[in-house]
């Protein structure tokens, strides 16, 4: 049996104020067209359907569309609801879905629903935190769940599983082995995956394959088959270098193949000069460029995007940009002069000390604040 996997499509999403509604349709067009040439028998959805839990119009449509020809296909399809999914809405529909062999898979209720195909048994687990167990365990029991790791031994502790058949898990949780980090990027919002406690791997031994959801970057955890798909697209300029598809994954060899799927516009980070990249090929790819110019330009935006019709973004990275501009107020002490706070200050921002020159004109614009100040007091008006 060929199983495909996927996950995190994050349908409506928008990439800096640019809408990434063509890209998402190309992406789900190159998915239906991978199940047909790899004549997949399963399509798993690892959650994160939605960008957010109330979907725009747009996201809706795209989805629906794609459901649609998942229909078409008469293929078995998977779907689970992520941190980024409204249960309610995710689950609209769900009832008739399944009769067109589309299963969507939202709520938790104490047993893990089971979908069996001849000698592969494929296990669903929705997005799920600690609490949700509150109103399905004795309150002693519930009072030891204390952890992400706690709530999942807990979970699979209610199951059979049957090990003479291949045994899959689908869930959107994040799993590591033994605190060894994942590979995270911007486009994945730290509180959704930095409040919720991890899950070790080692719990996972018994199914076969473990298709997960959640982290953006594809990678697998402890070995080849406890696997983050990674999604489809890229979401932001951290991911430039991941390498987006889906993952294959056949239950007979039990092997792993990772397809890569084609995007409408790729993404890339132009570094350079202001007049060296002006010379790069133009594109129409989504652009993000790192001038190294020391001295900021005046709206270079504007030339850079006759050739770069797509650039979303324009940072600095100098001399100046490297510097740390901080300065603790304990290195501020009772002896400190005007001129001593400003030649530190412009030390830090500048990376060099202030010249004779620049001294005396400081001292000068001083002068000339006490004297106006000191005027203003006299005729009795606001300093």
């Amino acid at each position: 049996m060929k199983i495909l996997h996927t996950s995190d499509l994050h349908l409506g999403r928008n990439l800096k104020e640019e809408s990434l509604y063509d890209d998402q349709k190309y992406m789900l067009d190159e998915i239906i067209d991978v199940i047909k040439e790899q004549k997949v028998d399963v399509v798993i959805i690892a959650g994160d359907i939605y960008d957010k839990s109330i979907p725009s119009v747009d996201a809706v449509n795209l989805f629906n569309d794609f459901l649609d020809k998942l229909a078409d296909l008469k293929t078995e399809t998977i779907i689970i609801s992520g941190n980024h999914d409204s249960n309610e809405r995710l689950a609209f529909g769900s009832n008739l879905f399944g009769k067109l062999n589309i299963h969507i898979e939202t709520e938790y209720t104490g047993k893990m629903k089971k979908y069996s195909y001849n000698d592969v048994d494929i296990y669903t687990l929705p997005f799920i935190k600690p609490f949700h167990l509150k109103n399905l365990m004795k309150p002693e029991e519930y009072e030891k769940i204390s952890s992400a790791n706690e709530m999942m031994k807990w979970v699979l502790s209610q199951e059979k599983i049957d090990k003479s058949k291949k045994n899959i898990l689908v869930m959107h949780q994040f799993v590591m082995n033994n605190g060894e980090k994942l590979e995270l990027s911007d486009s994945e919002i730290a509180p959704s995956v930095g409040t919720l406690d991890s899950i070790d791997a080692n719990l996972l031994d018994d199914f076969d394959y473990v298709a997960l959801g959640h982290i953006h970057k594809p990678q697998f955890v402890k070995r080849e088959t406890i696997r983050y798909s990674g999604s489809p697209l890229k979401y932001s300029f951290s991911e430039v270098n991941n390498k987006n598809g889906v993952v294959l994954y056949d239950t007979d060899k039990n092997s792993i193949d990772i397809i890569p799927l084609k995007s409408k516009r790729n993404m890339q980070v132009l570094k350079g000069s202001f007049e060296e990249v002006m010379k790069m090929e133009p594109s129409d790819d989504l652009i993000k460029v790192i001038l190294t110019d020391e001295n900021e330009l005046i709206s270079p935006m504007d030339e850079l995007r006759k050739r770069f019709p797509n650039i979303m973004d324009i940072k600095y990275e100098n001399r100046i940009s490297n510097l740390d501009f901080d300065m603790d107020s304990k290195d501020i002490t009772e002896r400190e002069t005007p001129l001593s706070l400003f030649s530190k200050f412009y030390q830090m921002q500048n990376g060099r000390e202030l010249n004779e020159d620049e001294i005396k004109y400081f001292n000068k614009t001083m002068e000339e604040i006490k004297y106006w100040d000191k005027k203003a007091e006299n005729l009795g008006g606001d300093k």
